[in-house]
């Protein structure tokens, strides 16, 4: 009696207590013992998932989904009762089945793919797909061919027009190297494989270089570079995405602090935030801890986002988005256009910069709708005070058509390709040698009429600026350190009688006593926010004394370093000539 009792406990459990049909280790040892008996007949094994079955339990109890799971074990029966087959239910909402590969000529099977259940006179539509792995290696054990089998299926699962997949080893060795990648990650993080690139934003209307955004490359020490379109969406699905953001977060507030610790030119750095950083919770807080530790300001990290993490998630990135602003930083709303809600998303989300790829204007010179929409979007965005950043630049056309309608900014290959941190210092080294401009950038409050006139370019306003009789310049102040960034011709004549001292006198530090004064003078014109005139007794490389009137002006700026517009005449000279 108690042998029969054991051997009913045994076989109960081979089999689904919900379903009736087998389990998965029921499952396993009959596909194992159907191979055996049947070593000449080709067999293929199907694994079969309903499609987002956790909301349909959500929203209708764990009852009406209980009813759900037997119906379709009944319906996997039903078509299969005649069959040399074995099948059952593994977890969850996911089947499997071992059959015959003649059994795939009859479309039954495909009738599983939809599903409708009918409950208290209400019906209910629901669908699965299946992936399916042609047995050809028998030694594996049945655990493989099913990783196999639902490998295949992965690949459609969120792909509604497709019902089944066939595997093949291209799949396989994807997760095997998926598997590679995920072991290697701690690794490459303490080893500091993950390189920061910056790819440059240029003010359309000259090209100069305003901004960058910081891309995340993974330069291995065998592999050599692995494309982010590999590992990025494999660690946005296993949770090491959270550990890479803060990663390059670090990484570009590193180097800008280290720039401005030098005294050194830079620009404003977007980073972006991946669309599943924002069911964190802590994600605001962790950037600006971050900006906090580096002592920069949230005006030089700006953050991009996805119009597809809004799409996905708008109350949550709306939230995060409105607190980061708070916090001081701009926000990029990346691919706009590319989804279904970029109108609703302006109205309601509080951005500051729209990036447009201009992939999603594929076209432009054949097209004329598609510059009607472009142009639509400039327009707008101008209405609504939103900067725009055309991207994905490749040719001067394109170039010159963004500045024909007032684009505001552009970033592509035509211009710059993402490149290594030590490229970028070097070409903002350069821009700086030659332009203020980067500074200006820093300080949003700074009218681009200004720009223009200290770019020393070959603008009119540039040359009038330079060509001025009285003397003229811009003078930045950081800490305890003021210096000349700009001065005009009529600046070299006054205080020096020629112009032969250009190249000695820009961006070298004031000594006392002439330092102290003028750092006073700036202060009180910050505070006061008036023009202040003051002498000043300047002495010359060459030992002469120069009694200068000056007259100051705040501009604007930043934590780091403020700018100040200066006028000088040379009150010696005018009293010897009204003596």
């Amino acid at each position: 009696m108690e042998q029969q009792q054991e051997k009913q406990s045994n076989q109960n459990d081979l089999f689904d207590e919900l379903t009736g049909i087998y389990n998965r280790h029921g499952f396993f040892s009959a596909a194992e013992q159907l191979l055996k008996n049947y070593p000449e007949q080709p067999f293929c094994l199907i694994y079969w998932n309903i499609r987002k079955f956790r909301v349909t339990n959500d929203l209708f109890g764990r009852d009406i989904s209980n009813k759900i799971l037997i119906h379709w074990a009944n319906n996997l029966s039903e078509i299969l009762h005649d069959e040399l087959a074995v099948y059952g239910r593994l977890e969850h909402d996911n089947f499997v089945c071992c059959v015959p590969e003649r059994f795939l000529n009859n479309d039954d099977w495909k009738k599983l793919g939809e599903i409708s259940y009918t409950s208290d006179e209400i019906t209910y539509n629901f669908y699965s797909c299946c992936g399916l792995y042609q047995i050809t290696d028998r030694t594996l054990p049945i655990s493989n061919m099913l990783d196999r089998a639902r490998a295949a299926m992965d690949t459609i699962k969120d792909d509604y027009t497709s019902i089944y997949a066939w595997y093949d080893e291209d799949m396989w060795n994807t997760i095997l190297e998926e598997q590679r990648i995920n072991s290697e990650f701690k690794t490459a993080i303490a080893e500091k494989q993950f390189k920061v690139y910056y790819q440059p934003i240029c003010r359309a209307s000259d090209g100069l270089v305003i901004s960058a955004e910081a891309l995340v490359r993974w330069i291995h020490p065998t592999k050599g570079m692995i494309s982010p379109g590999t590992f990025i969406p494999l660690f946005e699905k296993n949770g090491f995405i959270s550990i890479l953001d803060r990663y390059v977060w670090n990484e570009v507030c590193a180097t800008q602090q280290a720039r401005l610790d030098q005294g050194l030119a830079t620009v404003p750095i977007s980073v972006n935030v991946s669309r599943v950083e924002f069911y964190n919770p802590n994600l605001c807080e962790d950037l600006r801890n971050i900006v906090k530790k580096h002592n920069i300001s949230p005006e030089l990290i700006k953050i991009e986002i996805t119009e597809s993490a809004y799409a996905t998630s708008p109350v949550q990135v709306l939230t995060v988005v409105e607190k980061l602003r708070s916090y001081g930083f701009s926000v990029l709303m990346d691919d706009f256009g590319s989804g279904y809600s970029s109108l609703n998303m302006l109205k309601n989300f509080p951005i500051d910069i729209l990036k447009i790829d201009m992939r999603f204007l594929d076209n432009l010179s054949n097209n004329p709708k598609t510059a009607i929409v472009l142009e639509s979007i400039i327009r707008l965005a101008k209405w609504m005070n939103l900067s725009v950043v055309s991207e994905g630049v490749e040719t001067q056309s394109e170039w010159e058509y963004l500045r024909s309608i007032e684009c505001d900014s552009v970033q592509g290959y035509y211009f710059y390709k993402p490149m290594p941190q030590e490229n970028f210092n070097a070409l903002l080294d350069e821009a700086a040698a030659n332009s203020v401009s980067l500074l200006f950038h820093s300080l949003p409050e700074i009218n681009n009429s200004i720009l223009d006139v200290f770019n020393l370019s070959n603008t009119r306003e540039s040359i009038l600026f330079y060509n001025m009789l009285d003397g003229m310049g811009l003078l930045a102040l950081s800490g305890d350190n003021v210096e000349i960034l700009r001065a005009n011709k009529g600046f070299y004549e006054t205080v020096y009688n020629s112009t032969s001292k250009e190249k000695k006198i820009l961006n070298k530090p004031f000594k006392d006593p002439v330092r102290s004064i003028v750092i006073e003078q700036c202060h009180i014109a910050k505070e006061t926010n008036e023009m202040q005139q003051f002498r000043l007794d300047y002495k010359r490389e060459d030992g002469r004394c120069v009694r200068l009137y000056v007259k100051l002006r705040y501009l604007g700026g930043g934590p780091q370093q403020e700018l100040y517009l200066f006028s000088v005449h040379n009150f010696g000279e005018q009293q010897k000539a009204e003596s």
